[in-house]
């Protein structure tokens, strides 16, 4: 009897921990609070193409050799990534819609982009960000999921 309340209350501080953000402001906090993430998988339409610093092989055909490897949200709205292998970074612009309960992310010159994180999908371990695209099979539009943990 004893294991079983031990095993329950655990698993109740394990749910408890690993919830999503409620909202866009609490799923803010958690993406700055964090110094750097690191991609850990890619999916395409939820179907894995790149884990673990490898890509898997997929129908569609479609192989990530490049990609960020690491990715920081600033408090001041900046978002920095870096692409494999680069020397420079890359600079986009966050920024949290309330009303549409989404902190979606811009290029800062043309203020344009598509990637998209909602709170269901921000934990303190990590975030996925999201993207629909007709690039990889047009015209047929494709969902790309990144998937994050802290570094």
């Amino acid at each position: 009897m004893t294991s079983r309340l031990f095993s329950f209350l655990f698993l109740l501080l394990f749910m408890a921990c690993h919830r999503p953000a409620d909202n866009v402001q609490e799923a803010q906090t958690r993406l700055t609070s964090v110094p750097k993430w690191e991609i850990q998988e890619i999916l395409m339409d939820e179907a894995p193409i790149f884990k673990d610093g490898k890509s898997v092989p997929h129908i569609s055909g479609v192989e990530f050799d490049t990609y960020m490897d690491w990715v920081r949200f600033l408090p001041d709205g900046s978002f920095e990534g870096h692409f494999k292998g680069a020397t420079d970074t890359k600079k986009f612009q966050w920024e949290a819609y309330v009303k549409q309960n989404v902190i979606a992310l811009r290029d800062t010159s043309t203020k344009t982009g598509g990637w998209n994180i909602y709170p269901r999908n921000v934990y303190e371990d990590g975030f996925e960000m999201e993207t629909r695209s007709s690039v990889y099979d047009p015209p047929r539009v494709t969902k790309l999921t990144l998937k994050f943990k802290p570094l």
